[in-house]
């Protein structure tokens, strides 16, 4: 190519070059001869390379201290001449230098670096607490579907659970959302009368806990579990026995869970509705009702709670009405007859 100097690979040495071995002598001890040699002569190269630089750089900043005007001075142009000769004799030097396998190539860094050891899975951590409750939520929205599925496999084989959890186990098994959606679901379909369902429910549930012990005890991801944990209850008769009794304890803990978990939410339930609707009052009468059956001077007189105004109101009427419209109030709590033999205004609405 125009413009590039090929000439200093002209000066390449190699190591293998057998023009110059004379047949007498050990071709394998020529060549470390002349390894050595070379080497030898590579160091006095460099020695008298460093020395010529180390004079040059000298040279140089005796040469700057010269100003400009004081550089046509013979001082300054001997100093000058002795800076050019020593770069001509480098110049020379690298065009001469011959190049071999140890010094066409350079290691610019030389660097070790040791990968730090992998951390080994272990099983997944015991929630509790809030710590359970976190992210349930969305565990369910992005997962509610395939656990429908799940659930829906009660009365498959075990081959086919397992061939479901091989594809799906990462995902039911990550944290314990989805034995608590299992969970519930037992409780929701015995308390609704749907047993037979619920036992499905709980067979696939203990699955999933199955999958979580053998984590547990193994250190090892849930997940790891899936194909040990169901060649075990396929080939073995005594471990089958054993999870058919592990479903059946299950079982007989939804059915005895269900009946307290409806009476709960029934109670919630009352409680939530009855903070929507007053309390009836010592009489049992609810003192809305009341409210809306009396004058409606007496109402007006509740509702600014001014006793003498109720008083003459009452006093108004005639003695029957009067008295059917007291016991009334009192009886739901409007009206509360004080020690002294009066009464009080007991509403606290408007």
């Amino acid at each position: 190519m125009p413009g590039f100097d090929y000439s200093k690979w002209d000066k390449i040495e190699l190591s293998d070059d057998e023009d110059d071995v004379h047949p007498n002598i050990d071709k394998d001890s020529w060549f470390r001869l002349k390894h050595r040699t070379r080497v030898e002569q590579e160091e006095e190269d460099d020695k008298k390379r460093r020395k010529l630089e180390e004079k040059l750089a000298k040279l140089r900043k005796e040469y700057e201290i010269f100003p400009e005007a004081a550089r046509g001075h013979m001082k300054a142009q001997k100093v000058d001449k002795e800076i050019k000769e020593i770069e001509a004799e480098l110049e020379k030097m690298d065009k001469e230098r011959k190049w071999n396998a140890d010094n066409m190539c350079k290691t610019a860094e030389t660097r070790t670096e040791v990968s730090a050891p992998a951390a080994t899975p272990g099983p997944e951590p015991r929630l509790q607490g809030e710590a359970l409750a976190q992210g349930y939520v969305d565990f369910v929205e992005k997962n509610e579907e395939l656990l429908e599925k799940y659930i829906a496999m009660g009365d498959s084989s075990e081959e086919e659970v397992l061939g479901f959890l091989k594809v799906h186990g990462g995902t039911l098994l990550q944290g314990e959302h989805a034995e608590s959606y299992l969970l519930l679901d037992c409780l929701e379909k015995e308390m609704n009368d749907q047993h037979r369902e619920m036992v499905k429910s709980a067979r696939q549930s203990q699955y999933l806990t199955q999958l979580r012990e053998f984590s547990r005890a193994s250190g090892r991801p849930a997940r790891d579990g899936v194909m040990p944990v169901f060649q075990r209850l396929m080939d073995h008769e005594g471990t089958k026995e054993s999870f058919d009794e592990s479903v059946a304890e299950f079982v007989k803990r939804i059915v005895k869970r269900a009946p307290e978990k409806k009476k709960e939410m029934d109670k919630e339930l009352a409680e939530a509705e009855g903070e929507k609707v007053n309390p009836l009052g010592p009489g049992g009468l609810d003192p809305m009702e009341v409210f809306k059956t009396l004058p409606e001077e007496m109402q007006t007189a509740f509702r600014e709670k001014d006793i003498q105004r109720l008083q003459a109101c009452i006093q108004a009427l005639p003695a029957e009405e009067a008295k059917y419209h007291i016991q009334r109030c009192e009886e739901s709590g409007l009206w509360v007859p004080s020690q002294g033999g009066e009464a009080e205004n007991g509403d606290d609405s408007d």
